[in-house]
């Protein structure tokens, strides 16, 4: 869901044996009552932490948990359809008071599995197997880490029109596993802004992705982040869509580093206000001074680096222009992501408005 930029890939055995489901009864039509939702997106969930704490605080009653992404395995040991792809960047979740059974237990838990272009690419053909490994894994995952309020599983994917027949065969296989006794969860996607002009997916409900709008490796962007000038054009199908969308909003911000015009990486950290370092050229815009050290690389001379963020102006005025166009339809918002040090730079009103759908 976010820009991968983790080049490591892990190889790590699928999960098998038989374990007891942690989902509900089968349901022939999920129920998918209104709640307030976050998207949980580090690879270690710790339930006693601060950003844990804002689940309890703002009454979030879903969080949509990242689990892992599946990747290419461009090392593959043989040429047996499952190994092409290998599931990477699992989550960690670390529970030492037993929260998930006491004060977290009634929140609606997620799995979202992250799917790249590369790994649909190389499982065109057998996307039934990928659907059976990936559900298998998810569920003993969940039965392993004591996440028993599991109902639901959601593909992330950027499919394109190329790979789009894959990714729907994908979704078909994987929820018609779903939707047996074993489980009787249901299945939703993400959708990009784009991808309301396409096919509606066979999934269950959607989750509308209004972040990451414009090019974050255009030079000249304002914010890549969020512009209500990007999201209007994508709108006008949005009423008429023919699936339950819910709709995700950001609240992060990030570094964005150039070179001769050309997008070089994310960063976060980088101290733009040594004056030493950096000189200001716009309000949001720096340029390297002198050739720096940054974790493992170095910001040379004259790289330029733009910050954007996700203010609450901006995202309340593409808010209002989504809502106007939901008006009629039950939905959720959700942020996105949970974490407290960005969370805090909002008013626990200001979240409150985010989350709420004026209905």
């Amino acid at each position: 869901m976010k820009l991968q930029l983790q080049f490591l890939s892990i190889a790590i055995a699928l999960l098998s044996g038989a374990a007891a489901s942690c989902g509900g009864p089968e349901q022939s039509q999920p129920v998918h009552p209104e709640k307030n939702a976050v998207y949980y997106w580090k690879t270690t969930f710790n339930t006693d932490s601060a950003d844990c704490n804002l689940l309890l605080r703002h009454k979030i009653g879903r969080v949509y948990m990242r689990m892992f992404d599946v990747v290419a395995d461009i090392y593959p040991y043989d040429n047996k359809v499952e190994n092409r792809v290998v599931p990477n960047a699992s989550i960690r979740i670390c529970d030492p008071q037993n929260r998930l059974a006491e004060d977290l237990a009634k929140i609606e838990f997620v799995p979202v599995v992250y799917i790249t272009l590369e790994a649909l690419k190389a499982m065109k053909g057998h996307e039934g197997t990928l659907a059976s490994n990936i559900v298998t894994r998810v569920r003993n995952m969940c039965e392993y880490n004591g996440l028993r309020n599991v109902s639901e599983l959601q593909l992330d994917c950027d499919w394109t029109p190329s790979t789009e027949n894959s990714f729907f065969s994908l979704c078909d296989s994987t929820r018609r596993i779903l939707r047996t006794s074993e489980y009787g969860w249901s299945l939703s996607s993400t959708i990009r802004l784009h991808q309301l002009a396409r096919k509606v997916p066979p999934v269950d409900r959607g989750v509308l992705m209004v972040y990451n709008t414009g090019s974050f490796d255009n030079p000249d962007a304002a914010n890549s982040i969020i512009d209500i000038d990007d999201v209007r054009p994508y709108l006008k199908r949005l009423s008429s869509y023919d699936l339950h969308i819910d709709v995700a909003y950001p609240t992060y911000s990030w570094q964005l580093l150039f070179r001769d015009r050309r997008f070089v990486g994310l960063m976060d950290d980088a101290n733009l206000e040594d004056t030493s370092a950096f000189a200001r050229r716009r309000d949001n815009v720096y340029v390297a001074l002198r050739d720096i050290p940054y974790h493992n690389i170095i910001i040379r001379a004259g790289d330029m680096v733009r910050i954007e963020t996700s203010a609450f102006a901006d995202i309340a005025r593409v808010k209002d222009m989504i809502e106007q166009r939901l008006s009629e339809r039950p939905h959720s918002n959700i942020l996105y992501h949970l974490d407290f040090e960005n969370l805090s730079k909002y008013t626990p009103n200001e979240i409150n408005k985010i989350l709420s759908t004026g209905r």
